[in-house]
C-alpha cells in the first residue's frame, strides 16, 4: 500500500473499517499514519532498501540529491502522503465508538 503510493506514485486508498480492530495498537499506527504520513518501524531494512531503490529515479528526475539517503524517504513519505488516502469507518452504534 505505502510502495504503491510512494514508489509507483499510484493513487491508494486504505479502508479501515472498526471491525477490523483486533488490537488497539492498529489505532495508534493509523494515528501516526494521520499525524505524519509513516509508521514507524515499518519496513524492515531489506524492503528499505527497496524503497530507496525504487524511489531513487523520481528524486534524481526531481533535481534532488540522490545520493542522501534521508531526502530519498523524505521524497518518499511526500509521495505517501500525497497519493495515500485513509477511509476509517466506525459504526456509531454501541459504545465502542465512543472508547476508541
Amino acid at each position: 500500500m505505502c510502495t504503491n503510493a510512494g514508489v509507483a506514485n499510484e493513487d491508494s486508498v486504505f479502508l479501515f473499517t472498526d471491525t477490523q480492530i483486533i488490537q488497539e495498537e492498529f489505532l495508534e499506527d493509523i494515528n501516526n499514519m494521520l499525524n505524519s504520513g509513516e509508521v514507524p518501524n515499518l519496513f524492515e531494512s531489506d524492503e528499505y532498501e527497496k524503497v530507496i531503490i525504487g524511489v531513487r529515479p523520481a528524486v534524481k528526475e526531481a533535481g534532488l540529491d540522490e545520493s542522501n539517503r534521508d531526502i530519498i524517504f523524505d521524497f518518499f513519505v511526500s509521495r505517501v502522503r500525497n497519493k495515500l488516502h485513509l477511509v476509517i469507518c466506525m459504526s456509531p452504534v454501541g459504545d465502542a465508538f465512543r472508547y476508541k
